[in-house]
């Protein structure tokens, strides 16, 4: 993996897998310019926000003649609740889901994780709880 689509992808769509998981929708934002969360059901929105580099070539990732940069990311998951999903099951659906994330990061890319209160979302007349993983990776850029 080298890139935060890359990582998001794959913790992503091992979530999805997950049988506790197949009533949830999951939209990827970044590959769609809009989505409109079910009226029914749970809809999960995944987003890549805030991405920045927090270190410049560092060596010896994996070998002496590699350089990379460190870069950190925020994954944000907003969970979605229709009109027939009450607080109580979007709040532990939404422990379920960070909790899932957090074992399916094997490369240990994910430094903290949160859940926000529940949020009301005027323009999609919706209620949500985001789960928020702040990542951090290497991208190699140059082999000496």
């Amino acid at each position: 993996m080298n890139s935060i689509i890359d990582i998001a992808d794959s913790l992503i769509n091992s979530i999805a897998e997950l049988s506790e998981f197949e009533n949830v929708e999951f939209i990827k934002a970044y590959d769609t310019s809009a989505y409109n969360p079910r009226r029914d059901g749970i809809t999960a929105v995944v987003d890549v926000e805030n991405i920045e580099r927090t270190d410049g070539y560092i060596t010896r990732l994996y070998k002496i003649d590699r350089y990379g940069d460190v870069y950190s990311a925020k994954l944000s998951v907003k969970l979605y609740g229709g009109s027939d999903i009450s607080g109580e099951s979007l709040t532990s659906v939404s422990l379920n889901l960070k909790n899932a994330v957090n074992v399916c990061d094997n490369h240990e890319f994910i430094t903290k994780s949160k859940i926000s209160p529940i949020i009301y979302e005027s323009g999609t007349n919706a209620v949500y709880r985001e789960i928020s993983f702040n990542i951090e990776y290497v991208l190699c850029e140059a082999v000496v």
